[in-house]
């Protein structure tokens, strides 16, 4: 409740009646028009959010940086649950008129998942930035043991959260007798002493008067706690943005190197073209070949290796490992690629699923590529909504006093009454509004950006949406579903993780195959080309 003070009595009014009536309204306060149906409201949201937190419910491993979707998906289940509650008692305290002195139960409960989801989420960011962005020389901007410390160091913030949490319920019951005990002394001394002056009346009650604000005063200790932590959660938030600033470098880089590397295949593909053709119609016998050339049979190069991008032509062996886009038109010569490449800073979502889902030979070396460029944008935009949602919801427990801190459980200040018999109005809470409107858009958004990058175009569910594309090979499509953490973790954990690595085995082995049989078609033709030096057929 807010500051008990007492109010400055009018002339001409019953000082008793007047207090007795005040004291009435300020503890039972009445709710606007239309409360009840948007508390209706809140429930829905409550279970729309805890329908998206089951739907976006996975694993990924046993570290927190790797488990954000768990996380995320958990405390948002577990909060909905908690608000569910909340919003059960406080309609049956605003509407019902019922169990006033259980109301703080809920009211301090609701604030302890909160800060834990805010907590690990914010945490978990801040970690995996300063990890991002160590240096090679492996120099720690803060060392294994300090991190840890700070991070359980939070958890230990809890602990007087709690505690204070429980002191406050059963404080506000304490107050709750002992303001109706105070009006029914006002109403006896009413009775008895119904000529006395407002100062006459203020001095009778001012004991009882002030053991009761005394007790609301001793639950600001909870606001002052509440302002501490959640200025912490900000600060380790805005140390999270470093992340979201290294996963934008790392996906900037991967698009420009993939597009270096397409536009670096074309010369090499048109001059492979243009020796092809003149070598029709000549004698296979007349030029002197060589020995076989080991490189074909060596290790292929990295897909990520950089190319030659000039006059010389590049060998054979890393036209396979090219970038072929589906999809894209052939550029008339090489100014004219160079500008192009040069107006596109990014590739975009649909080209690289053309790419993650072009199974033919060309396009094979390309395909891990695709979905690790698919999978860390996915992370990036993740980022960007947890990073957003945990800022915004953060200063909403930020107040300078008791009064303002009372403002979070409503969407405006109560009017406290002019009048004996003005009733105040009493708007519907603030934080579960804001609390349940972002988690659900986020759980939205962080589903449907999983469905845009992750999931198969062929799909169903896709073509709903609206991402369509062309049928690809159903082996495929669970690599696809991989998130940043299984792609460059040594040991994934969990049978979906295990099923998508042999998804991943076979794939290399298909990659394997396609070389090895395009190889083996080179050596063929060369077997037929070296002939004997009096024959004069030649097969083109």
């Amino acid at each position: 409740m807010v500051r008990l003070q007492l109010p400055p009595v009018p002339e001409g009014v019953d000082p008793y009646l007047y207090i007795e009536r005040y004291l009435h309204y300020l503890f039972n306060p009445m709710p606007t028009p239309g409360f009840d149906a948007r508390l209706y409201v809140l429930w829905a949201l409550m279970g729309y959010g805890s329908v998206m937190a089951i739907v976006y419910l996975q694993s990924n491993g046993l570290h927190i940086v790797g488990n954000q979707h768990a996380l995320f998906a958990f405390f948002s289940l577990a909060s909905c649950a908690v608000l569910l509650c909340y919003n059960n008692n406080f309609r049956r305290v605003a509407l019902l008129q019922r169990f006033q002195s259980r109301t703080y139960f809920w009211r301090s409960l609701v604030w302890i998942p909160l800060i834990v989801h805010a907590w690990i989420s914010s945490w978990s960011n801040l970690q995996a930035a300063i990890l991002s962005s160590q240096k090679a020389t492996k120099t720690h901007i803060l060392s294994p043991k300090l991190a840890n410390g700070l991070y359980i160091a939070g958890f230990l913030v809890l602990i007087p959260v709690i505690v204070l949490d429980v002191y406050t319920a059963f404080a506000w019951r304490k107050t709750w007798d002992a303001g109706l005990v105070l009006r029914t002394t006002l109403t006896s001394l009413d009775q008895a002493r119904p000529s006395n002056s407002a100062r006459a009346a203020k001095a009778a009650i001012a004991a009882q008067f002030n053991r009761v604000a005394d007790k609301l005063h001793m639950l600001q200790a909870v606001h002052a706690l509440y302002v501490f932590t959640m200025l912490i959660i900000i600060g380790v938030n805005l140390g999270g943005l470093g992340l979201l600033f290294t996963l934008q470098r790392q996906v900037k880089f991967n698009s420009h190197l993939s597009l270096q590397i397409r536009t670096s295949s074309h010369p090499a593909h048109a001059s492979s073209t243009t020796s092809a053709g003149s070598s029709i119609g000549t004698p296979l016998a007349s030029p002197a070949l060589g020995p076989p050339s080991t490189a074909l049979l060596s290790d292929p190069p990295h897909p990520l290796s950089p190319r030659v991008n000039g006059d010389q032509t590049p060998p054979k062996t890393n036209l396979l490992r090219h970038v072929f886009f589906a999809g894209q038109t052939k550029e008339k010569d090489d100014s004219s690629d160079t500008t192009a490449s040069r107006g596109r800073n990014h590739i975009s979502v649909g080209q690289l699923k053309e790419a993650a889902e072009n199974t033919t030979q060309a396009g094979a070396a390309t395909r891990q590529q695709a979905k690790q460029l698919l999978a860390l944008q996915k992370v990036e935009w993740d980022m960007i909504v947890e990073l957003s949602l945990s800022l915004a919801i953060s200063p909403s427990s930020v107040y300078s006093s008791w009064r303002t801190m009372e403002v979070s459980f409503y969407l405006g200040l109560s009017s406290l009454p002019s009048l004996p018999f003005a009733p105040p109005l009493t708007p519907a809470p603030l934080v579960p509004w804001m609390y349940l409107t972002g988690v659900d858009c986020s759980l939205t958004s962080l589903t449907l950006n999983s469905i845009r990058h992750l999931l198969s175009s062929s799909s169903r569910l896709a073509n709903v949406i609206g991402l369509h594309g062309r049928q690809v090979d159903g082996r495929q499509v669970s690599v696809s579903g991989l998130t940043s953490d299984e792609l460059e973790s040594e040991s994934y954990g969990r049978p979906g993780a295990t099923r998508a690595l042999g998804t991943i085995s076979r794939v290399g082995e298909e990659e394997e195959g396609e070389e090895r049989g395009h190889v083996a078609v080179k050596m063929d033709a060369r077997k037929r080309d070296e002939t004997p030096s009096g024959t004069s057929t030649a097969s083109v």
